[in-house]
């Protein structure tokens, strides 16, 4: 019987790692959400990776995407910054002119970021936004916001933000985009849990 169980031990763990790519690229590729980009009436971007962030936001927002940027993101960099008023910054200097932005400066987690931009959107009567975030958090931040604004109509379309740290084909390969993919997971289940 022992004998038995490690011989199956001993095939599922050769299988296992034979077949490593096939399933550690399928986990990549699963956290990747990137739907075609459409017009909207304003583009989301979130806080966090701001720089990829914020470089996309911009670039569909003069591809004429929306017509208003919404920075989300609260985590203070300073006693008196915000992350969104180093996106705005950051927007500012890729040539957006500051009156077309909105800031959420409260949110500290992706969940605060869709609870904060909802009393924004629906001040604001926003019917449509592109969501833009790190490809690798675009899943998650996907189901949140839809979790959040199930019921309200407006429409989000997920775009997402390559991130050079984090290559859905070859994540495990770097230390970075390992820390990057495990870290996600385990939010994804944290959040599966809590909301």
């Amino acid at each position: 019987m022992k004998k038995k169980f490690l011989a199956a031990a001993g095939v599922i763990i050769a299988v296992l790692v034979l077949t490593s790519g096939l399933w550690l690229t399928a986990y990549g590729r699963f956290l990747v959400v990137d739907e075609k980009p459409a017009k909207c009436d304003a583009i989301v971007v979130l806080g966090g990776e701001t720089v990829p962030r914020v470089g996309k936001s911009v670039e569909l927002f003069k591809e004429g995407y929306g017509d208003k940027i919404i920075m989300s993101g609260g985590g203070r960099l300073t006693t008196k910054l915000a992350e969104a008023d180093l996106m705005l910054m950051e927007a500012r200097d890729l040539g957006v002119d500051p009156s077309a932005v909105l800031l959420e400066r409260e949110s500290e987690s992706t969940y605060e970021n869709a609870v904060l931009v909802k009393q924004i959107v629906m001040e604001k009567r926003i019917n449509s936004f592109l969501l833009v975030t790190s490809n690798y958090h675009t899943r998650r931040a996907r189901q949140i916001f839809n979790k959040v604004f199930d019921g309200t109509g407006v429409r989000i379309i997920t775009v997402s933000a390559s991130d050079p740290k984090f290559r859905p084909d070859y994540w495990w390969k770097s230390g970075e985009g390992q820390q990057k993919a495990l870290t996600e997971l385990a939010n994804i289940v944290v959040y599966w849990i809590k909301y």
